[in-house]
């Protein structure tokens, strides 16, 4: 039983355009600017504080199993240092390499209360130094000392069954899932949902090309591997796609799930032969190459399709998603938020949306102060006017707002809501239509005085 996770927080000092920021990390998570305000510095550094946790379940999974990892013997060797290296690499993937860094970067995630991670430079900017609180350091050496033993316990002992020695694995796996997540109070995989994924798309089944054109990114390359892992599960189309993931009873229904995706989509996707192609709505008999699809659709169709087998695995998740507004018209937008918020809702996930558009904002506000009015005991009056898996419930949103500048000594961000608000202020909502509208009194006002004369 999972029990009640405090808000989590994030603080990062001179990483690229981010010069000071610190947010509040809650279910649902939104972040608007313009761009090179640093969205997505912002975003990469959430998922590095989060990934962090699965390298550690990597590492704990493996000496529990062997004493190893990657083949090198642990015996003394304590995890922050066996797996140094590899956040270094992760870190240079994600941001670039240290002495490009200004020397006063910093970052921390809080997790919990005495449970957080920072990540600073030395003194000489060439490696990063990352520190974990004494709290979290004894929890997770006393964890590695536990399944140390269960290795040692084993030794030796000839196995009669390779299923049950599959069995054995696949529960200490768990185990140590469980007692990682506990020790973190974080309960969910995190997943990146980078932009440009109309190009991703298109390029999706030809991963040569794209290889040879150079190196990937890292959160393009972790999402092309998901794209490829569960890509088959579509070989009859999206309707279908719940036979690959059988489950007794599930808490929605798969035929409204999938005709809503097919309905956003503008098409049913299939993975079939080697091609991936939708077939058109209106005519069942025609398709469209994915390559030929419009760049709308292939913006959010690994988006959809991606959301729906986490659902249809039942997997509760974080999930980053970048700039999900790209080539869509705002009413699109409002379906692909709701769509969303329907995920976290019934999915107990969570996620970290970045975004430029006002609509993305507007529609969360709305969804946020259908919650606020729920909470205040008008479920019923909202529920008929409102879809109450599309609710942001009162309390679970974080939403900032980043700035191109600010006066002096005054920060490079907005909180767009605090506690006791019930929505966002129209201003910080929109402010393009503001500027518009005042521009548009001028000139009206000019032709005003123009007829005057």
């Amino acid at each position: 039983m999972v029990g009640i996770v405090g808000m989590q927080k994030i603080c990062i000092r001179n990483n690229g355009p981010v010069k000071d920021f610190e947010m509040e990390v809650a279910k649902f998570n939104l972040l608007i600017g313009e761009q090179a305000t640093g969205k997505s510095t912002i975003a990469k550094s959430v998922y590095y504080f989060k990934t962090i946790k699965t390298k550690i379940i990597d590492y704990l999974t493996q000496v529990c199993d062997s004493n190893s990892y990657n083949n090198v013997s642990q015996e003394g060797i304590r995890f922050d240092r066996a797996i140094k290296s590899e956040l270094k690499s992760i870190f240079i993937r994600l941001f670039g390499y240290s002495w490009d860094l200004s020397s006063e970067f910093y970052m921390k995630y809080d997790y919990e209360a005495d449970i957080w991670i920072q990540v600073e430079l030395d003194k000489d900017r060439q490696y990063i130094n990352v520190k974990y609180s004494p709290k979290l350091l004894n929890s997770l050496k006393k964890l590695q000392t536990e399944v140390q033993g269960i290795y040692h316990n084993n030794e030796g002992i000839i196995k009669t069954s390779l299923v049950l020695t599959n069995e054995e694995k696949k529960r200490n796996h768990e185990m140590i899932v469980r007692k990682v997540n506990e020790i973190f109070c974080d309960y969910k995989e995190t997943y990146y949902v980078p932009a440009g994924r109309s190009l991703l798309t298109v390029m999706s089944n030809n991963r040569a090309v794209m290889n040879n054109a150079g190196n990937l990114d890292l959160i393009t390359e972790m999402f092309m591997m998901l794209i490829d892992s569960v890509r088959s599960s579509f070989g009859n189309g999206v309707k279908k796609a719940h036979l690959f993931y059988p489950v007794e009873k599930r808490r929605f229904d798969e035929n409204d799930i999938a005709d809503l995706i097919i309905s956003i989509e503008k098409g049913e996707y299939f993975y079939s032969g080697g091609r991936e192609f939708l077939k058109i709505e209106e005519d069942a008999e025609h398709s469209v190459a994915i390559n030929f699809a419009s760049s709308g659709q292939q913006e959010i169709l690994w988006l959809l399709n991606f959301m729906y087998v986490l659902l249809l695995r039942e997997e509760n998740v974080f999930l980053i998603i970048e700039e999900p507004e790209t080539h869509i018209y705002p009413l699109l937008q409002k379906k692909v938020m709701e769509f969303i918020t329907m995920f976290t809702n019934m999915q107990d996930s969570g996620v970290f949306i970045t975004t430029h558009s006002p609509y993305i904002l507007t529609v969360a506000n709305n969804l946020y102060y259908a919650g606020v009015l729920e909470e205040d005991g008008q479920a019923e009056e909202v529920y008929k006017v409102l879809n109450k898996d599309y609710i942001i419930k009162k309390g679970g949103l974080s939403a900032y707002k980043l700035l191109t500048h600010s006066a002096s000594g005054e920060k490079r961000y907005r909180k767009l809501l605090d506690e006791e608000e019930r929505e966002i202020e129209s201003s910080l909502v929109d402010d393009v239509s503001l500027q518009i509208n005042e521009l548009y009194t001028a000139l009206y006002g000019i032709e005003l005085d123009g007829g005057q004369e």
